[in-house]
């Protein structure tokens, strides 16, 4: 604590001693123009010497003529973060499908306090532990300078390096989008992010039919079924009947357009001198030839 709550006093502290307070690191953090900022209403007096210390200094980023309260820093940018979508290269060993693996990662820039948070989509059978990368902590650069991340060291197509690994950073979503547009650094336009054996062997193939061997095994079971559903639906018990006559002998021929099938039987009548067989020729399928 910075005082002792059972002393009572009345003076008032100033709203930078409070921000010194606040921040016990000494850590500056900028007042970035953010895209979305929080709407204040004030009341129409309001006027010019009213303003507080803060509206003096920092003039609202959407129109000058706006009265803002004053808020500190960290009320400012609390829940203000930039997301980047960003993928690394790992090596695989022991593996006959693949030699290296593309994994995707999340990034999250919180300006409050220039923190970076990682998460990693999980995959199905992936065989590598995914969920939280990096759990939110300030990251220094790995140049030796000792100093935080800053929002403007994130570009899509550019590669960070976070901890030994090097991520490329493909997209980044419409917010923060909107911020970079806002202090005049507008992010390129998204990349494809490569796909890797991994991924091309989790995309699911249909099987190939072969309906030779499918129409063979149904009939081998006793079953099977009309090729064209449509055309039997369409013609069942609808027959084409001719009268035909060979060497003296009467036959009647039926055609049926449910499925192509042709049925053959002879006409008899009183003393015709011949066995009376139902059938010349049961119903199937004949060739044109």
């Amino acid at each position: 604590p910075t005082h002792d709550p059972t002393i009572v006093s009345h003076k008032k502290v100033s709203h930078v001693k409070l921000e010194s307070i606040r921040n016990a690191k000494n850590q500056e953090v900028p007042l970035y123009a953010l895209p979305r900022p929080p709407v204040a209403n004030f009341k129409p007096e309001k006027n010019q010497q009213s303003k507080s210390f803060s509206q003096s200094v920092f003039a609202h980023h959407g129109a000058n003529d706006i009265q803002e309260q004053f808020e500190p820093t960290f009320v400012k940018l609390d829940k203000q973060v930039l997301r980047f979508q960003g993928y690394f290269k790992e090596s695989v060993v022991e593996s006959r499908l693949e030699n290296y693996r593309m994994r995707k990662v999340t990034i999250f820039y919180f300006l409050e306090d220039k923190s970076i948070m990682i998460t990693e989509p999980k995959q199905t059978n992936s065989g590598t532990p995914q969920g939280a990368f990096l759990k939110r902590q300030m990251v220094l650069k790995p140049d030796g300078s000792q100093q935080p991340f800053m929002p403007q060291d994130f570009r899509v197509g550019l590669d960070i390096g976070i901890y030994g690994r090097s991520i490329r950073i493909y997209d980044a979503d419409q917010y923060t989008r909107e911020f970079f547009k806002n202090i005049g650094q507008e992010q390129p336009e998204a990349t494809q992010a490569p796909i890797d054996n991994f991924q091309t062997s989790q995309i699911p193939i249909p099987p190939k039919k072969d309906n030779e061997m499918k129409e063979y095994l149904e009939k081998e079971l006793g079953g099977g079924k009309v090729a064209s559903q449509k055309q039997f639906l369409d013609n069942d018990r609808k027959v084409l009947r001719f009268y035909s006559k060979s060497e003296g002998l009467q036959f009647i021929v039926h055609y049926y357009l449910a499925d192509d099938t042709i049925e053959i039987r002879e006409n008899h009548y009183s003393n015709d001198g011949r066995d009376s067989f139902p059938l010349y020729l049961r119903r199937q399928k004949l060739p044109e030839k």
